[in-house]
């Protein structure tokens, strides 16, 4: 059962996708609190290249690791939990941030060591972040100074990526280009089949 849905959930559309997010959900916050409707908070952590535009706005970029739903490239993913978890009168849940699984594996060990530097996942997929001083971000170089705000930020590498280019290629087997050549996302994140499941 659990390998259909995880197929379903691979190549569905977004309203589907989202509406069967909220409604986990509501049955773990069922099972947490019994019919009683409290207020919560909400981390979303979402595992795929995203371009954040606020901490609770996250537009995908693209799908990796063998997703595919059609309709949510481009579109404000926190937006469509959101609007999915709002269907569900049981449940009152805001998503008040965004984060991807690296960004919240350094914060969770930094929670509890403050000389936590740097988050990886090695897994389905894998990737990494690590802090940096923001005067050393050209990104974002004179929107920081004087803001009163710490100076550092959270760099997030999507090292997934890494090889796309085409320089791996040397060390791809053919069982990895047959793996690539039939993926649903074919010539991207090369990185994550070559290191993960």
């Amino acid at each position: 059962m659990s390998q259909l849905l995880y197929m379903w959930c691979l190549r569905t559309v977004p309203v589907q996708l989202f509406d069967h997010i909220a409604k986990c959900i509501a049955v773990f916050t069922k099972e947490e609190f019994g019919k009683e409707k409290k207020k919560l908070a909400l981390g979303f952590t979402f595992s795929f290249p995203t371009k954040l535009d606020g901490l609770a706005k996250g537009i995908l970029i693209r799908w990796t690791k063998g997703f595919c739903a059609s309709g949510v490239v481009g579109k404000d993913v926190v937006r469509l939990l959101r609007r999915a978890c709002k269907k569900i009168p049981e449940i009152d849940v805001d998503v008040v941030a965004i984060l991807n699984d690296t960004v919240g594996t350094l914060m969770a060990c930094a929670f509890s060591d403050k000389n936590c530097q740097m988050g990886v996942i090695l897994g389905t997929g894998t990737n990494a972040c690590y802090m940096e001083k923001l005067k050393n971000v050209h990104k974002m170089k004179g929107e920081w100074e004087n803001d009163g705000l710490p100076d550092e930020i959270i760099i997030d590498i999507e090292w997934g990526g890494f090889g796309d280019d085409g320089c791996l290629s040397f060390v791809q087997t053919e069982y990895d280009k047959e793996i690539d050549e039939k993926s649903l996302n074919p010539q991207r994140q090369l990185y994550i089949p070559l290191n993960c499941s």
